[in-house]
């Protein structure tokens, strides 16, 4: 028979009494602490957007601030009464009009706006039903594509199912890219109806997305998606890469004769790893740029045919890094990395929880930066 003190009982009956009060304080101090999402940053570096919260409060709305000088933060005001639930903010090429989604003045679905850089003149653009994610702009300014799943929730294991009615499993609701004409307002889906699509890129000339995809039903098949070329015009899909791992952020290169692309042994949509791939626009000439790095690249930005900005998830950290191509005047393979940035806490762009973002010339950069001393701060300023 086990046997203990009273005076042990009663301590023990006490101190849970006192750590409930100092949980509670502790619970509502935390409730108070503000978030930082989506940050994205002007083309030319003059601005930057994100969107912010408290940890205790579902409503998430955009603010812009500059990146130079002492002015504060802006919060965008869409004209709408009650809580929103703002995200994605994306800049346009010329710098002067954010897109973002947000569901103000709409119960749980979320629209296409626009606004001047300054935070002026907001516009809803779209009234789909349905889920629209991730806002891309054509680089002539003209168009904005997003990803669209017709008449249905959905957008990766991490959202929220809808509801389940009459026949269940017979509407197969797949993610398909459409674009947006600014001109017309028009919204045309562009992908084909039987494939999923992950993530996409613009093509330079505007006329063709690289993306990552798969058949449907949904997004069960991501761990097979393969790399495809969709022509705008016709809609035809050729996959010019078949990978043995999963594949991420597929994004073409400034001349649009290669696309890039993250392959590696990947868990779930959105949590990127692995190595940093190149593969000429119709197929050939396959490389492994980062075969002998012994870390792990997270999402990566062309700068010009023979040159990235990179981040890595090195240890129990992360490092901002160079990674050279070609040699300069040469067709010889360098691929040799420069790191520019190394702390231990987690950066990256694209995918989930996304902290990361940099300017078009790769001169300047934002991020959402915290640990566990500190809370979370947005930093801007230049990179290297």
């Amino acid at each position: 028979m086990k046997q203990f003190r009273l005076g042990t009982f009663l301590s023990a009956l006490i101190i849970p009494t006192l750590s409930l009060a100092q949980t509670k304080q502790l619970t509502e101090q935390l409730g108070r602490t503000v978030l930082y999402g989506d940050v994205a940053l002007s083309p030319d570096g003059s601005r930057v957007a994100w969107i912010q919260s408290t940890a205790a409060t579902t409503p998430k709305q955009t603010y812009i601030q500059l990146t130079s000088g002492n002015a504060p933060a802006i919060p965008i005001d869409l004209k709408s009464s009650g809580e929103r639930i703002d995200a994605e903010p994306a800049w346009s090429p010329d710098s002067k009009t954010l897109a973002l989604f947000s569901d103000a003045g709409e119960k749980d679905q979320k629209q296409l706006w626009t606004l001047n850089a300054d935070g002026s003149n907001p516009k809803k653009l779209t009234h789909v039903k349905g889920y629209a994610a991730r806002p891309r702009w054509s680089h002539d300014g003209r168009r904005i594509a997003v990803l669209y799943i017709e008449d249905a929730g959905g957008g990766g294991p991490l959202m929220a199912a809808p509801p389940t009615t009459g026949i269940i499993d017979t509407a197969i609701h797949n993610q398909r890219i459409a674009i947006l004409d600014l001109p017309t307002g028009q919204l045309r889906q562009v992908s084909p109806p039987n494939l999923h699509v992950y993530d996409y890129d613009w093509s330079p000339d505007d006329k063709t997305f690289v993306a990552t995809a798969a058949p449907g039903p949904g997004d069960n098949n991501w761990w097979i998606a393969q790399i495809y070329i969709f022509d705008v015009a016709k809609g035809d899909a050729t996959s010019i890469y078949q990978p043995t791992l999963q594949v991420a952020v597929p994004r073409w290169s400034p001349d649009g004769k290669a696309v890039a692309f993250i392959e590696g042994l990947m868990s779930d949509e959105g949590f990127h790893g692995g190595d940093l791939f190149t593969i000429a626009a119709d197929g050939q000439k396959f490389s492994n740029r980062t075969k002998d790095r012994k870390t792990s690249i997270s999402s990566f930005f062309w700068q010009t045919p023979d040159r990235m900005i990179v981040t890595e998830v090195v240890g129990g950290g992360s490092a901002i890094s160079e990674l050279t191509l070609r040699r300069s005047g040469s067709d010889l393979a360098d691929n040799s990395v420069r790191t520019i940035w190394q702390a231990p806490e987690h950066v990256h762009a694209f995918g989930n929880f996304p902290n990361f973002t940099i300017s078009k010339d790769g001169k300047f950069a934002a991020a959402v930066r915290n640990n566990y001393e500190t809370p979370p701060e947005i930093w801007s300023g230049p990179l290297g």
